[in-house]
C-alpha cells in the first residue's frame, strides 16, 4: 500500500502564509506524495518562495494567469497524476499524520473517499482555535443505502464540512465523473462534492481534526458576504445542482435536496449576519432570489 497521491495547492498572494502551508504538506509521514502548486498569477512574492520548494522532486509548480481557485484546482486536477487527490488551500495548513490516516482508511475499507474533520484557527492572538467536528460516526458509509444519512450528520453539525480539503477522492471516481469545479464563489466546494457523491459507492470518515482551516476577515467568505448576495449565489448554485441530478437521472438523491437546501439557508444567515446586514434584509433577500426556485420548493418539502 504505496500508492502517489497528488496534492493540490491553488495559490493567490499568499506569501504571509505559503512557508507553513507547504511545510506541513512536505513534512507529511505519508512520503509518497506529488505536491502540485497552481500559481494563479500571483503578483507578491508567492511565485519566490515556491521555487524554494522545487528542489524536492515531488513539488511542481503550474503558472497560469489569475482566473480564481476554481480555475487553478481545475488546472491542478487535470494535471495530477497520482491514484489519490487532496486538495489544500495555500493560507490553511494540515496535521502531520493526514494523509497517512485517510488514506489508510480508504485502503481499509476499499472506499471512494475518506473524509476528515477540521479546525478553525484563528489569526486574533488571544482567540482559541475550535475544533468542528460533524456528527458522524466513524467508518464506513455506504452512500446507496446511507447516502440521506451522511448528510442530515454532515449538515447538522455546527459548521457543515462540505469542504474539498477535509476530503482524500480516489482519482479514477473524479476522471470518470468528469466533475470540476465551477465559478461558484464560496459554493463551488459544495456543489462539487455533491455532484461527485453520486459517482461513489462507499465513504469513510476520519474522526479527528486533520485540517486547519484559518480565518481571516480579509478573506474569501467575509469579504464576499460584504459585496454580494449571497441568497442569489447559494440559490444559483442549488439550481445548478438540481439540473445536473435530473440530466444524470440520479433520482435517489434528490431526497438529500432538503437537507442541503437548509444548510445553504443557514450559511446565508451566518455570513450575511457576520456581514451586518440585519434579519429583515436578508430575509427579504431570501424571498427575492428563492420564492419562485428549486431551492425554496426543497426547503418548504413537507415530509410525512
Amino acid at each position: 500500500m504505496n500508492d502517489l497521491i497528488s496534492i493540490i495547492v491553488p495559490c493567490h498572494n499568499a506569501e504571509k502564509y505559503l512557508v507553513k502551508c507547504l511545510d506541513s504538506i512536505i513534512k507529511q509521514t505519508y512520503n509518497n506524495i506529488e505536491v502540485v502548486i497552481v500559481n494563479d498569477g500571483s503578483t507578491d512574492s508567492s511565485r519566490e518562495i515556491i521555487e524554494r520548494y522545487l528542489s524536492d522532486e515531488r513539488v511542481k509548480c503550474i503558472d497560469q494567469e489569475n482566473g480564481g481557485e476554481y480555475a487553478a484546482r481545475n488546472t491542478g486536477l487535470n494535471s495530477a497524476t497520482g491514484e489519490y487527490i487532496g486538495f489544500v488551500d495555500a493560507d490553511d495548513y494540515i496535521e502531520p499524520e493526514m494523509y497517512e490516516k485517510m488514506y489508510r482508511a480508504i485502503k481499509e475499507h476499499d472506499a471512494d473517499m475518506a473524509v476528515t474533520n477540521f479546525n478553525l484557527v484563528y489569526e486574533e492572538p488571544n482567540r482559541e482555535s475550535q475544533r468542528c467536528y460533524a456528527h458522524m460516526v466513524p467508518g464506513l458509509w455506504n452512500i446507496y443505502d446511507n447516502v440521506y444519512s451522511y448528510w442530515v450528520n454532515n449538515c447538522a453539525a455546527v459548521r457543515p464540512n462540505n469542504y474539498a480539503c477535509t476530503r482524500l477522492y480516489k482519482r479514477c471516481v473524479l476522471v470518470d465523473s468528469k466533475v470540476q469545479f465551477e465559478q461558484f464563489r464560496h459554493s463551488a466546494d459544495t456543489l462539487f462534492n455533491f455532484k461527485v457523491l453520486p459517482h461513489m459507492k462507499k465513504v469513510v470518515f476520519v474522526n479527528e481534526g486533520l485540517y486547519n482551516y484559518l480565518q481571516r476577515q480579509s478573506s474569501g467568505i467575509h469579504t464576499i458576504a460584504k459585496k454580494a448576495n449571497l441568497a442569489n449565489l447559494y440559490s444559483q448554485s442549488f439550481q445548478a445542482l438540481v439540473d445536473y441530478y435530473k440530466e444524470k437521472n440520479f433520482k435517489e438523491f434528490f431526497e438529500i435536496l432538503p437537507m442541503h437546501a437548509y444548510s445553504r439557508f443557514r450559511s446565508v444567515f451566518f455570513y450575511s449576519r457576520l456581514a451586518g446586514f440585519d434579519d429583515e434584509e436578508i430575509i427579504n433577500k431570501l424571498l427575492t432570489d428563492w420564492k419562485d426556485k428549486d431551492i425554496y420548493k426543497y426547503l418548504t418539502d413537507k415530509r410525512d
